[in-house]
Protein backbone atom coordinates (compact mmCIF):
# COMPACT_ATOMS: atom_id res chain seq x y z
CA UNK A 1 0.00 0.00 0.00
CA UNK A 2 1.54 3.23 -1.12
CA UNK A 3 2.11 5.91 1.34
CA UNK A 4 -0.61 8.74 1.44
CA UNK A 5 1.16 12.35 0.49
CA UNK A 6 1.21 14.99 2.85
CA UNK A 7 -2.06 17.38 3.52
CA UNK A 8 -1.63 20.32 3.26
CA UNK A 9 -2.88 22.03 6.61
CA UNK A 10 -6.31 23.11 6.45
CA UNK A 11 -7.52 27.42 6.75
CA UNK A 12 -9.34 28.97 9.13
CA UNK A 13 -12.79 27.43 9.20
CA UNK A 14 -11.88 24.08 7.26
CA UNK A 15 -11.72 21.57 10.31
CA UNK A 16 -15.25 20.37 9.45
CA UNK A 17 -13.67 19.44 6.15
CA UNK A 18 -10.95 17.34 7.96
CA UNK A 19 -13.09 15.89 10.27
CA UNK A 20 -15.10 14.65 7.28
CA UNK A 21 -12.19 13.87 5.24
CA UNK A 22 -11.13 11.45 8.48
CA UNK A 23 -14.41 9.66 8.54
CA UNK A 24 -14.15 9.02 4.72
CA UNK A 25 -10.38 7.65 5.30
CA UNK A 26 -11.86 5.32 8.16
CA UNK A 27 -14.97 4.15 5.89
CA UNK A 28 -12.59 3.40 2.86
CA UNK A 29 -10.06 0.96 5.52
CA UNK A 30 -13.67 -0.58 6.64
CA UNK A 31 -14.89 -1.54 3.09
CA UNK A 32 -11.50 -2.45 2.68
CA UNK A 33 -10.25 -4.82 5.70
CA UNK A 34 -12.01 -5.53 9.01
CA UNK A 35 -12.19 -3.32 12.49
CA UNK A 36 -8.72 -4.16 12.73
CA UNK A 37 -7.79 -2.54 9.91
CA UNK A 38 -8.83 0.56 11.61
CA UNK A 39 -6.02 2.48 13.59
CA UNK A 40 -5.59 5.90 14.41
CA UNK A 41 -2.20 5.64 12.35
CA UNK A 42 -3.43 3.61 9.46
CA UNK A 43 -6.45 6.74 9.23
CA UNK A 44 -3.97 9.06 9.02
CA UNK A 45 -1.78 7.92 6.61
CA UNK A 46 -5.07 7.37 4.65
CA UNK A 47 -5.75 10.86 5.08
CA UNK A 48 -2.64 12.16 4.64
CA UNK A 49 -2.12 13.93 8.08
CA UNK A 50 -0.44 13.32 11.45
CA UNK A 51 -1.93 10.95 14.02
CA UNK A 52 -1.98 13.85 16.29
CA UNK A 53 -4.08 15.53 14.38
CA UNK A 54 -6.84 13.37 14.26
CA UNK A 55 -7.38 14.39 18.26
CA UNK A 56 -8.97 17.71 17.37
CA UNK A 57 -11.89 16.27 15.84
CA UNK A 58 -11.64 12.55 17.42
CA UNK A 59 -11.15 11.52 21.42
CA UNK A 60 -10.46 8.32 19.99
CA UNK A 61 -10.74 5.27 17.64
CA UNK A 62 -14.44 4.10 18.98
CA UNK A 63 -15.53 8.03 18.24
CA UNK A 64 -14.35 7.49 15.07
CA UNK A 65 -16.17 4.16 13.68
CA UNK A 66 -18.99 5.42 15.64
CA UNK A 67 -19.06 8.24 13.14
CA UNK A 68 -18.56 6.01 10.11
CA UNK A 69 -21.61 4.15 11.40
CA UNK A 70 -23.75 7.28 11.58
CA UNK A 71 -22.66 7.79 7.77
CA UNK A 72 -23.26 4.57 6.78
CA UNK A 73 -26.74 4.55 8.35
CA UNK A 74 -27.26 8.06 7.11
CA UNK A 75 -26.20 6.41 3.76
CA UNK A 76 -29.08 3.83 4.09
CA UNK A 77 -31.80 6.41 5.52
CA UNK A 78 -31.62 8.45 1.95
CA UNK A 79 -32.14 4.93 0.08
CA UNK A 80 -35.02 4.15 1.74
CA UNK A 81 -36.59 7.62 1.35
CA UNK A 82 -35.79 7.55 -1.93
CA UNK A 83 -38.30 5.46 -2.80
CA UNK A 84 -40.67 7.99 -3.50
CA UNK A 85 -44.70 8.07 -2.65
CA UNK A 86 -46.90 5.77 -3.83
CA UNK A 87 -50.86 6.12 -4.10
CA UNK A 88 -50.90 2.72 -2.07
CA UNK A 89 -49.37 3.09 1.42
CA UNK A 90 -48.93 -0.40 1.36
CA UNK A 91 -46.53 -0.40 -1.93
CA UNK A 92 -44.59 2.42 -0.55
CA UNK A 93 -44.15 -0.04 2.44
CA UNK A 94 -42.66 -2.77 -0.19
CA UNK A 95 -40.65 -0.14 -1.75
CA UNK A 96 -38.85 0.77 1.26
CA UNK A 97 -38.48 -3.05 2.28
CA UNK A 98 -36.87 -3.55 -0.96
CA UNK A 99 -34.61 -0.34 -1.31
CA UNK A 100 -33.11 -1.99 2.33
CA UNK A 101 -32.42 -5.31 0.96
CA UNK A 102 -30.85 -3.86 -2.21
CA UNK A 103 -28.59 -1.94 -0.03
CA UNK A 104 -27.42 -4.60 2.34
CA UNK A 105 -26.87 -6.76 -0.97
CA UNK A 106 -24.81 -4.21 -3.16
CA UNK A 107 -22.91 -2.67 -0.74
CA UNK A 108 -22.41 -5.34 1.83
CA UNK A 109 -19.38 -4.09 3.46
CA UNK A 110 -20.52 -0.95 4.38
CA UNK A 111 -23.86 -2.58 5.82
CA UNK A 112 -21.57 -4.67 7.61
CA UNK A 113 -20.65 -1.72 9.78
CA UNK A 114 -24.09 -1.22 10.70
CA UNK A 115 -24.69 -3.89 12.83
CA UNK A 116 -21.72 -5.25 14.49
CA UNK A 117 -19.55 -6.83 11.73
CA UNK A 118 -16.75 -4.91 11.71
CA UNK A 119 -17.26 -2.97 14.87
CA UNK A 120 -19.03 -3.68 17.96
CA UNK A 121 -21.19 -0.84 19.67
CA UNK A 122 -21.96 -2.81 23.10
CA UNK A 123 -18.50 -2.54 23.67
CA UNK A 124 -17.54 0.73 22.24
CA UNK A 125 -20.41 1.97 25.15
CA UNK A 126 -18.81 -0.48 27.59
CA UNK A 127 -15.05 1.20 26.81
CA UNK A 128 -16.81 4.90 26.17
CA UNK A 129 -19.93 5.24 28.49
CA UNK A 130 -19.69 9.02 26.89
CA UNK A 131 -20.81 7.53 23.87
CA UNK A 132 -24.13 6.75 25.40
CA UNK A 133 -26.45 9.38 24.01
CA UNK A 134 -24.73 8.77 20.39
CA UNK A 135 -25.31 4.93 20.38
CA UNK A 136 -28.55 5.52 21.86
CA UNK A 137 -29.80 7.54 18.81
CA UNK A 138 -27.51 5.37 16.15
CA UNK A 139 -29.92 4.63 13.39
CA UNK A 140 -33.08 5.98 14.77
CA UNK A 141 -33.82 8.13 11.80
CA UNK A 142 -33.39 5.27 9.49
CA UNK A 143 -35.74 3.32 11.37
CA UNK A 144 -38.19 6.01 11.46
CA UNK A 145 -38.34 5.77 7.76
CA UNK A 146 -39.44 1.68 8.20
CA UNK A 147 -42.06 2.83 11.05
CA UNK A 148 -43.42 5.73 9.21
CA UNK A 149 -44.29 3.40 6.10
CA UNK A 150 -46.40 0.66 8.56
CA UNK A 151 -47.82 3.78 10.34
CA UNK A 152 -49.14 5.04 7.16
CA UNK A 153 -50.15 1.68 6.01
CA UNK A 154 -52.53 1.95 9.56
CA UNK A 155 -53.62 5.38 8.64
CA UNK A 156 -55.31 4.41 5.44
CA UNK A 157 -56.70 0.94 6.44
CA UNK A 158 -54.26 -1.23 4.64
CA UNK A 159 -52.73 -2.75 7.84
CA UNK A 160 -54.78 -3.82 11.23
CA UNK A 161 -51.70 -2.92 12.89
CA UNK A 162 -52.15 -1.65 16.81
CA UNK A 163 -48.25 -1.06 17.53
CA UNK A 164 -46.90 0.44 14.44
CA UNK A 165 -43.33 0.77 16.41
CA UNK A 166 -43.20 -2.65 17.66
CA UNK A 167 -44.43 -4.13 14.21
CA UNK A 168 -41.56 -2.06 12.07
CA UNK A 169 -39.49 -3.06 14.68
CA UNK A 170 -40.53 -7.21 13.92
CA UNK A 171 -39.98 -6.62 10.41
CA UNK A 172 -36.89 -4.77 10.52
CA UNK A 173 -35.54 -7.71 12.57
CA UNK A 174 -36.42 -9.97 9.93
CA UNK A 175 -35.07 -8.09 6.97
CA UNK A 176 -31.96 -8.15 8.64
CA UNK A 177 -31.84 -11.49 9.41
CA UNK A 178 -33.16 -12.14 5.55
CA UNK A 179 -30.23 -10.11 4.14
CA UNK A 180 -27.61 -11.70 6.53
CA UNK A 181 -28.95 -14.99 5.78
CA UNK A 182 -29.08 -14.82 2.03
CA UNK A 183 -25.43 -13.90 1.94
CA UNK A 184 -24.38 -16.98 4.24
CA UNK A 185 -26.65 -19.37 2.45
CA UNK A 186 -26.92 -18.42 -0.77
CA UNK A 187 -27.52 -21.85 -2.04
CA UNK A 188 -30.62 -22.07 0.19
CA UNK A 189 -33.68 -22.50 -2.13
CA UNK A 190 -35.69 -19.30 -0.96
CA UNK A 191 -38.94 -19.17 -1.77
CA UNK A 192 -39.84 -16.66 -4.49
CA UNK A 193 -42.43 -14.50 -2.63
CA UNK A 194 -40.44 -15.04 1.33
CA UNK A 195 -39.76 -11.44 0.98
CA UNK A 196 -43.31 -10.43 0.44
CA UNK A 197 -44.70 -13.11 2.76
CA UNK A 198 -42.45 -11.68 5.79
CA UNK A 199 -43.84 -7.74 4.49
CA UNK A 200 -47.46 -8.30 4.18
CA UNK A 201 -47.12 -10.87 7.68
CA UNK A 202 -44.98 -8.43 9.62
CA UNK A 203 -46.66 -5.52 8.81
CA UNK A 204 -50.30 -7.53 9.54
CA UNK A 205 -50.97 -5.83 5.87
CA UNK A 206 -54.63 -6.63 4.47
CA UNK A 207 -56.09 -5.72 0.50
Amino acid sequence: MTTSKARARNKRGEGALLRDDIVDGATRLLDGGTEQSVTLRAVAREVGISAPAIYQHFPDRDSILLAVAQLAFAELGHELRAVGDHADPAENLRAVCTAYLVFAQQRPNRYRILFGGVWDASKALERAPALTDDLTALGMETFHVLRQAVAACVEKGRSTSSDPQADAAALWVALHGFAQLQVAAPLFPWPPDLQSSLITRLALLRD
